[in-house]
């Protein structure tokens, strides 16, 4: 189960332990011979009494691109933030003006659906064509499919959903891009602290965006897609001015016989033939049966209908077609000596690792957890509060301070102490599964400050994973960031999703909406006798408490994955090469803490391996050199 370390790990203890036991003869030698103290560093081979002006130079050069990368990607990246929550308060009141409120799922389920499928696509894209063509690609989507929804007449809903597909599309792209962006030529440490920021932004804008939708829905719920047009040109403009010179370009791909060194790289038609076409389509269609099965299970069709069952299990096996794809694409198999020149867009190493797998069921369970606190709970507001789409925004504010807090958690715990990943997963999901229960009694018995307080809670659960899970996976294939960039990705609007669908299922036959006097709209409620709008919200009322226990079994499955889970030590040296290695944990690491060896990675070197993120050159990717030590 585990890997043995071979000599690097005991000969650079430095890169796991701060407290080494060759530091300690270093200053004792220093103190012997009455040498001055000085900054050790890889640049010289004695320290000075002076700061190395290289290192100097680098730190200046990281900061730099670190506010450009903030710079250049903040808008994208809140706007792809914003567009998943922004018309949780406006959602009753489009569907309302749409005559479609037991169908309301659909409008976040086709930009979830889209969302959740084309993500591995992206992540291809972005090796195969650049950063910078990638990202700017995904934002002409989010404004093509932005400007559709905007316009889309009220007797025109296939329309509006055609729209929020088209968004789901680009903001995949951007999702999985910006993450790749963040991540590159930088160490696992310095990316600790990039996505710290982004995940802080991330996670304000997810719990602003029913906010902030609330608001423009006085106005008009149009404005939450006609918003995303200037900001999505601005953000245009800026990445081409501050970051296309700094972004990665076509990376080489050896079946190509392209080098780094040459830099020379073949004609886009030759690029194209490199696109793992078979995996691509399998993952697209069978993520996009799924989303579609369970979209229409309960709401549209029955559960036990045809038009339910087959695209579940018709999707479920193509799935399963696409995991053996990846496979069949691994060098030397079937697949791989008929299409020799084709890359595969998941590799079956990353596909067969148990923490991959459990990182991806906690980040379904992330996603379940955010979508059921940011619709359902605006539901409860509009439904049983009585309160307009701006009020209900207003209540969500109680779910910022938790979510931001708990991304200072995270960073706390990955770059201050104990410099690991796997207590604010596992914290997060034990945090996750408390308030999301006590919430569900909360609404049960109309409690607002324990609705408000367990919202918090919640939020924190979901913050203290957003930035380690995928940090957690990158280390242990420092080579493959774009594939398991797009397997965190895409796992988060699925479980959103498909969370959405058991609870508005849920929801439909408890509360049984859309079959009693408000026929499919919401602008009847003011028309209603007072006993009969005490009754749709006390039915409304169940209703979303008994969605909330739906999901309950999920949350208890998150934490019992995330105790699973292996853990990744992140280096504190900033002076030595080792600063891009990283150091992993392949057991389950809660037994090892429970066994009292939880503290170091020396503790546990049976179990300990260090892989090697790829070096940069001249803003591109050096080809991976074999390493005894890697993984």
């Amino acid at each position: 189960m585990g890997k043995i370390s071979n000599t690097n790990f005991y000969t650079q203890p430095s890169s796991i332990d701060g407290n080494s036991q060759n530091s300690t003869m270093t200053t004792s030698t220093s103190t012997a011979t009455q040498e001055p103290k000085g900054n050790p560093c890889r640049h010289r081979p004695d320290p000075g009494p002076e700061p190395c002006a290289t290192c100097k130079s680098e730190r200046q050069r990281k900061l730099k691109y670190r506010w450009k990368i903030i710079l250049g990607l903040f808008l994208p990246f809140t706007l792809s933030a914003l567009d998943f929550t922004i018309i949780a308060s406006a959602l009753p009141w489009i569907a309302s003006d749409f005559g479609e409120v037991p169908q309301l799922n659909w409008i976040v389920s086709a930009f979830n659906l889209t969302a959740a499928a084309f993500i591995p696509f992206w992540g291809q894209m972005a090796d195969i064509f650049g950063r910078h063509a990638a990202i700017q690609a995904c934002i002409f989507l989010v404004v093509i499919g932005s400007a559709i929804c905007t316009g889309a007449p009220t007797d025109a809903f296939p329309l509006l959903l055609f729209g929020r597909a088209l968004q789901g599309t680009g903001c995949a792209g951007m999702n999985v891009v910006i993450r790749a962006i963040v991540a590159d030529k930088v160490s696992l440490r310095e990316d600790a602290k990039n996505w710290s920021i982004f995940s802080i932004v991330g996670g304000c804008s997810y719990a602003l965006g029913p906010v902030i939708g609330g608001y423009l829905t006085e106005t008009h719920w149009r404005w939450c897609f006609g918003i995303n047009l200037p900001v999505a040109v601005v953000g245009m403009a800026v990445i081409f001015v501050v970051l296309r010179k700094e972004l990665l370009g076509p990376q080489p791909m050896p079946q190509l016989d392209e080098t780094t060194e040459t830099g020379r790289r073949t004609t886009f038609v030759r690029r194209l033939q490199t696109i793992d076409v078979g995996g691509q389509v399998l993952c697209i269609v069978g993520f996009g049966l799924l989303v579609l099965g369970f979209t229409w299970a309960g709401a549209t069709y029955g559960w036990a209908s045809a038009a339910v069952l087959a695209p579940l299990v018709i999707g479920a096996l193509v799935i399963v077609a696409f995991v053996w794809w990846e496979f069949e694409m691994t060098p030397g198999n079937t697949l791989a000596r008929m299409f020799p020149w084709q890359q595969a867009m998941i590799p079956w190493e990353v596909l067969r690792n148990r923490d991959i797998g459990l990182l991806f069921y906690a980040s379904f369970a992330t996603g379940m957890a955010m979508f059921s606190v940011l619709y359902f709970c605006t539901l409860y507001f509009t439904m049983v509060k009585h309160l307009d789409a701006g009020d209900a925004g207003r209540q969500l504010l109680l779910f910022v301070p938790g979510l931001g807090g708990g991304v200072w958690m995270a960073i706390f715990f990955c770059n201050s102490y104990p410099r690991q990943t796997w207590h604010p997963i596992f914290l997060g999901s034990v945090i996750e599964l408390v308030g999301i229960g006590v919430l569900a009694w909360a609404l049960w018995r109309e409690h607002d400050p324990t609705v408000y307080a367990m919202m918090a809670v919640t939020g924190v659960g979901i913050g203290m994973r957003l930035m380690p899970v995928p940090l957690h996976g990158m280390a242990y294939f420092p080579k493959r960031i774009a594939a398991v960039i797009s397997l965190s990705e895409v796992s988060e609007p699925l479980g959103g999703t498909i969370g959405l669908t058991v609870m508005t299922t849920v929801f439909n036959n408890v509360a049984g909406i859309g079959s009693g006097p408000t026929d499919g709209s919401l602008t009847s409620l003011s028309q209603m006798l007072p006993e009969e709008l005490a009754a749709l919200s006390q039915n409304a009322k169940e209703g979303i408490v008994w969605a909330y226990v739906a999901i309950l079994p999920f949350m208890v499955l998150c934490v019992i994955a995330s105790g699973l889970l292996g853990n990744v030590y992140i280096s504190t040296d900033t002076n030595n090469e080792d600063e891009q290695t990283n150091t992993i944990y392949h057991g389950v690491y809660l037994w090892a803490l429970l066994r009292g060896k939880g503290g170091s990675a020396a503790e546990n070197s049976d179990k300990v391996t260090i892989t090697r993120r790829a070096a940069w050159q001249d803003g591109r990717q050096v080809l991976p050199q074999a390493r005894p030590d890697a993984t």
